[in-house]
């Protein structure tokens, strides 16, 4: 099985972070030498993702400026005039583009994603017997 959509969610107003997420989205913080958008883009390529697509709100411009420099990236862009949080932001990715059947991969854009091969094929196996899978992780508390 595998992935035929990716939704990162990066509507958010960037409050939690700031100072810094009034002018920067979280998406584009920096990782090394890559975004955290990068980041997450190439792993959901690798793991066999087809179509990725972000939703946008708070600096959207930015994102916007962005994918247009990085045209390797192939994300389409979903922009929320209005904050529609998660289940509006579903709502908008079925409603506009129009999406037929298929195994939706919902990521937040703060976050960068390295699960093991292994996990994400046990994944893949439990959704074919569900209508969603939410993956946990153990983090130390160090």
């Amino acid at each position: 099985m595998k992935i035929d959509y990716c939704l990162i969610l990066s509507a958010g107003l960037g409050t939690r972070m700031g100072d810094i997420g009034k002018l920067l989205p979280k998406p584009l913080w920096p990782i090394f030498e890559r975004s955290i958008l990068e980041l997450q883009y190439l792993w959901a390529k690798k793991m066999g993702c087809k179509k990725i697509f972000i939703n946008t709100h708070h600096l959207h411009s930015t994102i916007d400026d962005f994918l247009k420099e990085k045209r390797s990236l192939d994300i389409e862009v979903l922009h929320e005039k209005e904050l529609l949080d998660t289940g509006g932001a579903l709502f908008n990715l079925k409603k506009v583009m129009n999406l037929k059947k298929g195994t939706l991969l919902v990521a937040a854009g703060d976050q960068f994603y390295f699960f093991e091969k292994s996990i994400w094929n046990e994944a893949l196996e439990k959704i074919k017997k569900s209508h969603a899978v939410l993956f946990g992780i153990n983090v130390s508390g160090r």
